[in-house]
């Protein structure tokens, strides 16, 4: 074999080593920022220029636009309150009060990190689109199955997925101490 063979495919075998191992690097979305709050994990670094380059990538990788952690704190959940994995084939109940924010969301994503597909249209709650119960209470059921009553996101089937929890203006309690919010629980009742 020629020298330049040689060359060429160790150039060839060493881009795709590189590549391969960015894309599996930066493929794990958002976990394992520095803070964890039950199945919650978030890093005030999202969205500024004091984060590590892989961070950045991870961020960018996601298309998350975004913000620095005085204006949004992004917060993932891939398990639930006992650190399952969230399965689009159980129920669970995401519930909680109010958050100490100006304006919160809550995000289905499918394993990949797409909007989970369903046929309700339904990806995301909000403060302004979850009643309140009596002692200041909210509650969202996910399920493949929409409840009865109450608000819903849809599961898939045979699908894992994740939570994305946005916190846009949060309060000044919240930023002394992040790892102690109330944060909303995940409860898995049944598959």
């Amino acid at each position: 074999m020629k020298s330049w063979h040689r060359y060429a495919i160790t150039l060839v075998g060493g881009l795709a080593v590189g590549l391969g191992a960015a894309w599996a690097l930066t493929g794990n979305g958002f976990g394992g920022g520095g803070i964890h709050n039950g199945p919650w994990s978030t890093s005030l670094g999202y969205g500024t220029k004091a984060t590590d380059m892989l961070t950045r990538a991870r961020v960018a990788r996601g298309g998350l636009l975004a913000l620095p952690a005085k204006e949004t704190v992004y917060w993932s959940a891939k398990s639930d309150a006992a650190g399952a994995p969230l399965d689009g084939d159980c129920r669970y109940s995401l519930s909680g009060k109010s958050l100490d924010a100006r304006w919160w969301s809550v995000t289905i994503y499918d394993g990949a990190g797409y909007l989970v597909a369903n046929d309700a249209n339904l990806w995301s709650v909000n403060g302004a689109n979850v009643a309140l119960g009596e002692a200041g209470e909210w509650r969202v059921t996910i399920a493949p199955d929409r409840p009865a009553d109450g608000a819903w996101l849809p599961g898939t089937k045979g699908q894992r997925f994740h939570l994305t929890l946005r916190m846009y203006n949060p309060g000044p309690a919240f930023r002394a101490d992040p790892a102690k919010a109330a944060l909303p629980a995940i409860v898995k009742e049944g598959c």
